[in-house]
């Protein structure tokens, strides 16, 4: 087996802010760590192994512009960054993949990510009421608000709706008037990037509270009304004993009435009927919430799992 190095892709940081090959230690440590957890999430939705594995990044920073770029190795350099398990993801032992492969999925992802999220002004909560499917379903294309459409890896998309809502701000918030952020993948040269500028920056810097709209939200589901709604099932939290419906493009927060969401683990991202009633009832007991609540008593899912692979 080779002793050598391959880069799989970097982040890039440039503008008339960044001095060649410098950037604040703040910032830096805070872009880096950014990094690790994008690249951490993804690599675990590609190896159940890889995910209870003990790691680093290896990363490398380059002048020119402030560049962090992704570096991994086989044999002996994989030992030394991420020991056994490195050293056995080299020899493509960690579900069938390689340690250089699944480090370039995830930054693919993440190029895919920044995509997305500038098509559609959001990171999560996509209109998916909509989708058009191509090249076998293996591409599903989601229109903005405007109705135009772009194309993304339908495996993607089905890792977007489990990843933590703000899991780009540490390496966002680095960017200011005169200072982007470049993602991208390597194979030799650079194949795939997106950039993040000033303009998109609080698409992924904004608290999720943020994303409630001032008015008042679906004033026709009052509470204590019973309701039969149609939408997609995007997330499930155990912990908190609620699951997330995409209604109309607004996500609305679910609890059923019985027992724990786990029962509803087979209908998560499929379209469904929805069965409960409204609660509107805030914590103070005062005012209503201007974002409607649904007390579940029934899920239906419409279509199967197998309509519907990735999403």
């Amino acid at each position: 087996m080779e002793n050598e190095k391959t880069e799989v892709g970097f982040v890039k940081y440039d503008g008339k802010a960044v001095a060649p090959g410098i950037l604040d230690a703040g910032k830096a440590g805070m872009a880096l760590t950014g990094l690790d957890e994008l690249l951490r999430y993804f690599n675990s939705k590609q190896s159940v192994d890889l995910a209870k594995a003990d790691y680093d990044v290896p990363v490398q920073i380059r002048e020119g512009s402030w560049t962090a770029v992704v570096i991994i190795g086989l044999s002996a350099f994989a030992m030394a960054y991420l020991g056994r398990a490195g050293n056995e993801m080299a020899k493509k032992d960690f579900d069938g993949v390689g340690l250089k492969d699944v480090f370039k999925k995830s930054l693919q992802a993440a190029v895919y990510l920044i995509r997305l999220a500038k098509h559609t002004s959001k990171l999560k909560g996509w209109l998916l009421e909509n989708v058009r499917w191509r090249n076998d379903n293996t591409e599903v294309g989601i229109p903005n608000k405007d109705g135009h459409y772009q194309y993304f890896p339908a495996e993607f998309i089905k890792w977007y709706a489990a990843m933590p809502s703000q899991i780009m701000k540490k390496m966002v918030e680095v960017v200011e008037e005169e200072r982007t952020l470049t993602v991208g993948v390597l194979d030799g040269e650079v194949v795939l990037q997106e950039k993040v500028t000033i303009r998109e920056k609080r698409i992924f810097t904004r608290e999720p509270e943020d994303e409630i709209d001032d008015e008042f939200l679906f004033p026709e589901l009052e509470h204590g009304m019973d309701v039969r709604l149609e939408g997609r099932l995007i997330r499930g939290n155990a912990e908190t004993n609620s699951i997330g419906l995409d209604y109309q493009g607004h996500n609305l927060n679910c609890v059923p009435e019985q027992g724990s969401v786990v029962q509803y683990k087979s209908a998560l991202f499929l379209r469904c009927l929805v069965e409960g009633q409204v609660s509107r009832l805030s914590k103070s007991h005062v005012v209503a919430e201007r974002r409607p609540t649904i007390i579940i008593r029934r899920v239906t899912p419409l279509e199967t799992d197998s309509q519907l692979k990735l999403l």
